[in-house]
């Protein structure tokens, strides 16, 4: 009896020792916490109320940055001149021709937003159903038909001055289209402090992004913790809208000062309809122990969204890495049981920082390694990231895809390089008409020591096979907008299918103008086999823009103000008569400054643009509309 006792004993301990290392590993794997929170409505705003058809601003070319993001640069140029160290620039290395599978073919292109008052664009587009192009840069909306025509141009400080102002330092703006509530949602950051850090949702009250809007204010700096919010990016389900962002501490290093990625997941319906906006928060998230950083929400392939969502996240600062993690959040907003559960997959091809890419004049930033952009179909995950190619030494673009239903740790990777040139900062979405079919488009950013920053596209047959390069956009100028040697790139490219056309995309990408600075394009793309193009382009026409005279779009004038005195901009027809003050106003900083505005809609003519500084006249330029 003693004997059995004992034994029993025995078993009790050794149970209870798998079940504490069963909690430890499980605590040691995956942490995070959770926190719910009601915002009310901000506002209601008639969009229509903000049209502003000139789009005029003003470009100042010694804006200061927010501090503490000279530690956060040090520390990736750092690591970019270690992984060039590493992997040294070949340029003996080149790729032959694809040529098994024909390039995307493009079915529209035109310029998007050209209010540029900063970089980089931080460029991003939605579309509905009736091809309203709905594209938003870090100053600008902008929406359009699909051939380009200007249908309605907003400046976001405007629009979201209902809710308070975005009165700092707004950014990162991201939009999204509905297909199944037939709605859009959009996002931006404002603030690079504590004190001042939110995050302005948007929800469009009908599928007419030019109407009424539901506005919101989110709070970027939880339990003021010290940090701001930083890279939204967004996606949504049947139900929710997720929005994840970082939680930077400007004040330090990029190390130090990281605080995580938090997931905010937000009943959608809520913003649609005007309520009390519901939201659970998931932060802390930890795997290993480590925290884990740009936390990227994977899309829905097509107009059938999913009921829940996953995530990715990889070592985005590492030299050389092979792991990509699974993040999968199950069960809705309110609900009590909901779970965020994580795994990580073994890669079969590496990926690793990317280094500076080279221009014409300087370089281009390609920041790290995080994943951009990814979408789910049929059980398989697709994502794509900035890379190092390791046989050429350039910056490419490194291609993932997972499968949902596979019992093994692994995952399959490939680098998509450019034969010539660097490239970066992709976006991908799904072309397939067919829930078998993993096909897809990617568009990345161009450049190299004899091709301006442009961009170029590039086709996936989803069975390893990949197509040559198309050229959707060439720049024709270098950019130059910051003091140094580099300049920034991306953050991000914007791509969405248009869900009623099965092969075809829509895309917001840059490129290098006159003035030597990014300016947003616009282009429709298809797979080469599906017959849906509306709208042929001539592709010698492609790249001109009109800087500043004559021209259909917009114009630019470059000043100096070295006092930095006030600035008026009138515009007057060819008899003199006052057509529109542009802008009168107060200079926000002293030296080089352009001023920009759109001539969309003003009759074809002559006119003149006069330009005063302290109310005495420093330049009258003559202009003729197209």
């Amino acid at each position: 009896m003693i004997i059995e006792n004992q034994n029993m004993i025995t078993y009790l301990r050794f149970f209870i020792l798998l079940v504490l290392i069963a909690f430890a590993q499980v605590d040691l794997a995956a942490q995070y916490t959770v926190t719910s929170y009601q915002d009310p409505l901000k506002a209601s705003v008639d969009m229509g109320k903000f049209h502003d058809p000139y789009a005029f601003n003003i470009q100042y070319a010694e804006m200061p940055h927010p501090d503490g993001e000279e530690a956060m640069k040090a520390f990736l140029r750092a690591r970019k001149l270690e992984a060039q160290r590493q992997t040294p620039l070949r340029p003996d290395v080149t790729y032959q021709s694809r040529g098994v599978i024909p390039p995307p073919e493009i079915l529209a292109s035109f310029s998007g937003n050209n209010i540029i008052t900063s970089t980089p664009l931080d460029n991003h587009l939605a579309v509905g159903p009736q091809e309203n192009v709905v594209s938003t840069i870090n100053v600008h909306m902008l929406v359009t038909n699909n051939v380009g025509f200007w249908l309605g141009s907003y400046k976001l400080d405007e629009f979201f001055a209902s809710t308070g102002g975005l009165i700092n330092r707004f950014f990162d703006p991201r939009i999204i289209y509905d297909p199944e509530q037939d709605r859009f949602i959009m996002v931006i950051m404002n603030g690079s402090e504590c004190a001042d850090s939110e995050i302005a949702l948007a929800f469009s009250q009908t599928n007419n992004p030019r109407g009424a809007w539901n506005l919101y204010d989110i709070d970027g700096c939880l339990n003021d913790d010290g940090t701001f919010a930083d890279y939204p990016m967004i996606s949504i389900t049947d139900n929710e809208l997720f929005l994840t962002y970082n939680a930077v501490n400007a004040d330090s290093s990029w190390q130090t000062g990281f605080f995580g990625t938090q997931i905010h997941q937000i009943n959608k319906m809520n913003g649609y309809n005007g309520e009390p906006l519901n939201r659970k928060v998931w932060k802390d998230i930890t795997y290993n122990g480590r925290l884990l950083r740009n936390i990227c929400p994977v899309r829905n392939a097509d107009e059938t969204l999913p009921t829940s969502m996953y995530f990715l996240s990889d070592r985005n600062f590492d030299i050389s890495n092979d792991t990509i993690f699974l993040l999968h959040l199950t069960g809705k907003q309110d609900d009590p049981d909901a779970m965020l559960q994580m795994s990580h997959r073994i890669l079969d091809q590496p990926y690793g920082v990317p280094p500076y890419a080279v221009q014409k004049k300087d370089s281009m930033d390609t920041n790290d390694a995080r994943v951009l952009d990814a979408f789910e179909q049929n059980g398989t995950i697709q994502w794509v990231s900035n890379s190092m190619d390791f046989n050429s030494g350039r910056s490419a673009v490194f291609h993932g895809v997972l499968h949902l239903p596979q019992l093994q740790d692994v995952a399959y990777g490939h680098i998509i390089a450019h034969p010539t040139d660097y490239i970066g900062y992709p976006g991908i979405s799904w072309t397939g008409s067919d829930p078998s079919q993993q096909d897809a488009i990617i568009v990345v950013s161009h450049c190299s020591p004899t091709r301006n920053p442009g961009a170029s596209a590039v086709y996936s047959d989803g069975l390893g096979q990949y197509s040559d390069f198309v050229s959707i956009i060439e720049g024709t100028r270098p950019v130059d907008m910051l003091t140094g040697t580099v300049e920034r790139w991306g953050d991000y490219a914007g791509i969405q299918r248009l869900y009623n056309q099965p092969g075809s995309v829509w895309v917001s990408c840059s490129y290098g103008r006159q003035g030597n600075v990014n300016e947003a394009w616009i282009a429709k793309l298809a797979r080469n086999e599906e017959n849906v193009g509306t709208h042929e382009v001539n592709t010698e026409d492609a790249g001109v823009t009109a800087y500043p005279n004559p021209t259909d779009n917009y114009v630019t004038i470059d000043i100096d103000n070295p006092e930095g005195k006030n600035i008026t901009v009138s515009l007057f027809d060819a008899t003199g008569k006052p057509v529109q003050t542009l802008f009168d106003g107060p200079s926000e900083y002293a030296g080089k400054t352009s001023l920009n505005f759109g001539i969309h809609t003003l009759p074809a003519g002559q006119y003149l643009v006069k330009v005063m500084l302290d109310h005495k006249e420093v330049v009258t330029k003559g202009i003729v509309k197209l």
